[in-house]
Formats: C-alpha cells, sequence, structure tokens
C-alpha cells in the first residue's frame, strides 16, 4: 500500500508513505503494521521522483544482498 500524507492520505498495516518535508521536497518511509517506521529515503525535489524509489524498492528489494557490516 502507498500513502500520501501530503494529501492527508491515511493507512495501516504495512505500508509505503510518501512524506512531505519542511522545505517541500519529499521522502519515502516503510511503516510496519504497529506504526514504527522501519526505514527512510533520501529527499527528492519531486513527489515523481518518489514514486519511483518505491517502485525501485518493491521491483530490487526482494533480491537485494544483505551486508552486515
Amino acid at each position: 500500500m502507498v500513502v500520501d500524507l501530503s494529501k492527508d492520505e491515511t493507512g495501516s498495516g504495512y505500508r509505503f508513505e510518501i512524506v512531505a518535508s519542511k522545505d517541500g521536497q519529499h521522502f519515502v518511509r516503510f511503516v510496519a503494521s504497529n506504526g514504527e517506521t522501519m526505514a527512510r529515503t533520501e529527499t527528492y525535489a519531486s513527489k515523481a521522483s518518489a514514486k519511483n524509489a518505491i517502485e525501485s524498492l518493491k521491483k530490487n528489494g526482494p533480491g537485494a544482498e544483505v551486508v552486515d557490516a
């Protein structure tokens, strides 16, 4: 599920949230069903770029290498 908080949308369960930052840029949070943020992206100048980040995470995340530093 993708929730656009900049449009006052709400959601529950595991979800991606698009958030407007104070300077008008956007970032994405991946939130667990208990409401805790699990991951946050960098900020993007446009909301479209934030949406692209979500699609990239969905596509590339499942096969990504785990590095334990």
